[in-house]
């Protein structure tokens, strides 16, 4: 349950990012293989209000995934790195400039694996000020 948690998460994240279609996800077989095949959902934004599309897939014996995350027309965005354990799934996204406030961000995600599901929050603190803005994001895993 955990892999599909973090490839969840990571998908996620993956989806913020256009110049990167893959990213290293750190994980076991085991706790990768539950989080394996073709994922869907959305995120929203708290204080942001944004919200839009997630998807992901993740191949059988590999520790690579691919997935997109659209905010708007802005850029996709890049993920740093994914960890999938014990059912959780957590990672980063590279730094990049947030639209509503034209200032520099740094996101983290979490996210725990159920049953065909993946549920999770992520922070983004704001460069400019260290506001900390928060949202939700889950995925359900496509049959």
């Amino acid at each position: 349950m955990m892999s599909k948690t973090v490839i969840a998460l990571a998908f996620l994240i993956a989806a913020c990012g256009a110049g990167q279609k893959e990213v290293t996800v750190q994980g076991s077989d085991k706790d990768l293989i539950g989080v394996a095949g073709d994922w869907a959902g959305e995120y929203k934004g708290n204080e942001s209000g944004r919200s839009g599309p997630v998807s992901f897939s993740l191949g059988v014996g590999a520790h690579i995934a691919e997935g997109q995350v659209i905010m708007g027309g802005a850029t996709p965005l890049k993920i740093e790195f994914i960890k999938v354990k014990d059912g959780e799934v957590k990672g980063t996204i590279a730094p990049y400039t947030d639209p509503n406030c034209s200032c520099q961000v740094e996101t983290t995600f979490l996210g725990t694996v159920g049953d065909d599901v993946i549920n999770g929050s992520f922070e983004t603190k704001l460069g400019t000020t260290g506001q900390i803005q928060s949202g939700t994001w889950s995925v359900s895993k496509k049959r």
